[in-house]
């Protein structure tokens, strides 16, 4: 009974803290939409290397994801700026930029 607390108060405190990955992606056709599950949000922008980085807007849909389309035929980094936060995603592949942080990495045929 106390084993079974516990683990359910730490699955919780996983959920809460942020760690559930709440980004996805799914590629149709020769385009990549990428999902940003942030429903509190009031704007999402999404910046990559496929585009020196310009700033693109999110739409939200009624799930409370964001999302942004961009061809899944190239390899690119990107993040996002939520409410005016820089925002990195829980990603397989990451790179350091210039700036002492990190970048996600999209790679066609690997998952992201």
């Amino acid at each position: 009974m106390i084993i079974r607390l516990l683990v359910t108060v730490f699955l919780a405190g996983i959920a809460l803290s942020g760690c559930v990955n709440k980004y996805y992606y799914l590629i149709q056709g020769d385009q990549l939409h990428i999902f940003l599950h942030e429903p509190k949000a009031g704007k999402v922008l999404f910046l990559s290397s496929l585009d020196q980085f310009e700033l693109h807007e999110a739409i939200k849909n009624e799930k409370g994801q964001w999302e942004i389309t961009v061809p899944s035929s190239r390899a690119f980094e990107y993040f996002f700026i939520v409410d005016g936060t820089l925002k990195i995603p829980t990603c397989r592949q990451k790179q350091k930029d210039d700036f002492g942080s990190e970048n996600c990495v999209y790679t066609p045929g690997e998952d992201i």
